[in-house]
């Protein structure tokens, strides 16, 4: 959509079609190369649409990037798109933008549901480990980091971040799943990170992120009209085991996020899956599974889970 997002679609006639979009891992990067495995699965049976924020993938370009942003433009986006209902996937931070566009009453209606991978929760232990490091050195240093970008500074460091992903990807795919990822897609999105307006953006965008969580904090979760599930790895635990000062407060957030996601799936009639992963990428270490969830979603209709929950 020309000015707003765009969007990658692997179509199938059905009536609910899957929008799929990204969130931050441990090197604060988010886009839909992160769906490179997940999309290519879904596509054989659903309507999929992977859809990156703008100053991220192939979209256009904006001077605040943000994901209360992000939520606006999809709300101009799904009416376009050729499909009765959605059911809205997001990972990691991509559920900010998820619980928004379902708070909204004209795009409620249209959801399906929303499918959260790996989450995050809005408790106050959580909030206060999102809310510190390295957001806050980035609020607290991002008019003196930009011109510093602009030379080409952090160059280097972000195709060794960009290299370290991929090697950790390659690592988390299963053998016989290699085929289905679509590495070029992937190594193209990753590329689209290297010129120096998209780490600028990438750092304003980081910056953004505690308004982002207070207006997430604000919205009435344990109330949610519209089904949510909830998909929770285990990727919390050998940050747990390193902590040495932290330990206590890494473990109150695993804790209380495990309990606030299981509580909202319930309330809300959708449905609380526990992986046994110790990774935060579960698009490519358990897409099979993924696949599955959501076919089992989309079968369903909406809110017949119950607020049920498994292991797999």
């Amino acid at each position: 959509m020309s000015g707003c997002c765009s969007l990658t679609c692997k179509a199938q006639q059905v009536d609910t079609a899957i929008v799929l979009i990204a969130g931050l891992n441990q090197h604060f990067f988010a886009d839909t190369g992160f769906f490179a495995l997940l999309q290519p699965v879904l596509a054989q049976q659903h309507r999929t649409y992977a859809v990156d924020r703008q100053s991220s993938g192939f979209s256009s370009d904006t001077k605040t990037p943000s994901y209360r942003k992000f939520a606006s433009d999809l709300a101009l986006l799904l009416p376009q798109l050729p499909a009765r209902k959605f059911l809205l996937v997001s990972f990691a931070s991509g559920s900010i933008s998820a619980r928004l566009l379902a708070d909204d009453p004209a795009i409620a209606p249209r959801l399906h549901g929303l499918l959260l991978l790996d989450p995050d929760v809005p408790t106050p232990a959580a909030l206060e480990l999102y809310n510190g490091a390295p957001a806050d050195w980035y609020r607290a240093h991002l008019k003196e980091l930009l011109p510093e970008l602009a030379k080409g500074v952090w160059n280097d460091r972000t195709a060794k971040k960009i290299s370290a992903e991929l090697t950790q990807i390659r690592q988390l795919v299963p053998p016989a799943q290699q085929q289905l990822t679509d590495w070029n897609y992937l190594q193209q999105l990753q590329a689209s990170r290297l010129p120096v307006n998209r780490q600028q953006a990438r750092a304003i965008e980081i910056a953004q992120y505690q308004a982002d969580l207070a207006t997430y904090s604000q919205t009435p979760w344990q109330h949610s009209v519209v089904p949510v599930s909830v998909v929770d790895s285990d990727f919390e635990a050998p940050l747990i085991a390193a902590a040495k000062e932290d330990k206590a407060r890494l473990e109150r957030w695993r804790q209380d996020g495990l309990e606030f996601a299981a509580t909202l799936a319930k309330n809300s009639g959708g449905r609380f899956v526990a992986l046994p992963a110790q990774n935060h990428l579960l698009m490519f270490s358990h897409g099979a599974e993924l696949a599955q969830l959501i076919d089992e979603l989309i079968a369903a209709p909406a809110g017949a889970a119950s607020g049920s929950s498994a292991r797999r």
